[in-house]
């Protein structure tokens, strides 16, 4: 349970948003506060990795600090190498989203004894009669650091771009962001939305979703796995109630490249994550 939580928490930070891009504004976060909080409420993360399940929780805790340079925010590090009102550029860490479909899932269990059915597209079609025996799979989660910058275009539009590389020795690939959000007042609270695109590289991409011999019990047709763009679209929704109390709502929409959304150990064209709750801000 605690893994989960945790694991939720630095998921959603991942899946839902950047730190920078929910909390990296002024109006947002008090500058040498440490700011904790915890969401009671329902959300998570639904699983594309065929049989695996989704990742769920009615509970949702949040850590985060911004000092004058260092920052961070649940599982998030930062620090600020340029800052003005209009313009950051930060030296940045993250872990690899990807990692968390299998670490959270425990995929143990997908010991998935199941048909990869024939779809359109170019996914392989293999007789539903001839079930894929995959033994447990797993993977290993990445961290990946870069340089993350973000540019205001107009009022309160901000450009968003990073670029981070595994540095655990994991898959050595490394990922680039972009994505455009505004940030706005709404029904007496404070509203998000974003929509984006993450490049992810063919070794981090084969690393997690090509199913090597030894993982499969039955001989699988040759897949060619490369490079993918998953874009998203993501709204927030935040109500406070007093200082201390508030309703919040994040909703995230990903769509997976289409290569990858064929492979053989997806079985979605794209998947939601996002959690509602009320919050206690301590």
């Amino acid at each position: 349970m605690i893994k989960n939580l945790l694991g939720i928490a630095c998921c959603l930070t991942s899946l839902v948003t950047y730190a920078q891009t929910d909390l990296g504004q002024p109006h947002y976060i008090e500058k040498s506060t440490l700011n904790a909080s915890i969401t009671l409420g329902y959300g998570g993360i639904e699983n594309p990795v065929i049989n695996a399940d989704n990742i769920t929780s009615p509970v949702l805790p949040s850590l985060a600090y911004y000092g004058e340079h260092w920052y961070f925010d649940d599982f998030s590090v930062g620090y600020s190498l340029l800052e003005t009102p209009s313009y950051y550029l930060d030296l940045f860490g993250r872990f690899n989203d990807d990692g968390f479909f299998f670490e959270l899932d425990g995929i143990d269990k997908l010991f998935a004894v199941s048909a990869v059915s024939s779809k359109s597209g170019g996914r392989p079609s293999i007789p539903s009669a001839t079930p894929i025996n995959l033994t447990a799979i797993e993977r290993d989660l990445s961290y990946m650091v870069g340089l993350s910058s973000a540019v205001q275009l107009y009022d309160d539009v901000w450009l968003n771009t990073a670029f981070v590389q595994d540095v655990t020795d994991v898959h050595n690939g490394h990922e680039f962001f972009v994505n455009v959000y505004r940030n706005f007042e709404m029904l007496f609270g404070l509203a998000s939305l974003e929509i984006g695109a993450v490049y992810k590289n063919s070794e981090l991409i084969e690393y997690y979703y090509t199913v090597a011999a030894g993982e499969s019990k039955t001989r699988l047709p040759h897949y060619n796995l490369t490079s993918a763009i998953n874009y998203h679209v993501k709204a927030s929704y935040s109500y406070p109630i007093n200082e201390s109390v508030s309703i919040d709502l994040k909703l995230k929409h990903t769509w997976l490249d289409s290569n990858l959304a064929h492979s053989q150990m997806v079985d979605k064209g794209g998947y939601f994550s996002g959690f509602a709750g009320v919050t206690y801000h301590f």
